[in-house]
């Protein structure tokens, strides 16, 4: 958790799209909420419209979230050659469990690692 899903139609990306788009988003998560990049995740489907959903944990503000959504629509849709529409959702760290333990609340991710 993070979770994000790009969707492109067929032949839009190649490998070395889908990683410059990977590395994007997570910096992009990563400058906005002050996660760590281990904790950003990106898949890649394909489909008849350009999509990107993010998962995040509750309790962002919402300023951020709009920020989170413009950057990746632009420089998204920039390495991609396309123009994207984009959600998120948000979803309480108690409900994530990730690396064996419960997701930690948005400004707890260091002691959440330095407890593994």
């Amino acid at each position: 958790m993070p979770l994000y899903r790009c969707t492109t139609p067929v032949g839009t990306l190649d490998d070395t799209g889908r990683q410059r788009i990977a590395e994007t988003i997570t910096a992009i998560h990563c400058d906005l909420t002050g996660a760590p990049p281990t904790f950003v995740h990106v898949q890649f489907f394909d489909g008849p419209e350009p999509t990107l959903h993010g998962g995040i944990r509750a309790g962002r503000d919402a300023t951020l979230t709009d920020r989170l959504i413009e950057r990746c629509v632009r420089e998204v849709g920039a390495i991609a050659g396309v123009e994207f529409s984009m959600r998120t959702t948000a979803t309480n760290a108690s409900s994530i469990f990730e690396g064996g333990r419960v997701f930690p609340e948005p400004g707890e991710e260091a002691a959440w690692l330095d407890a593994r």
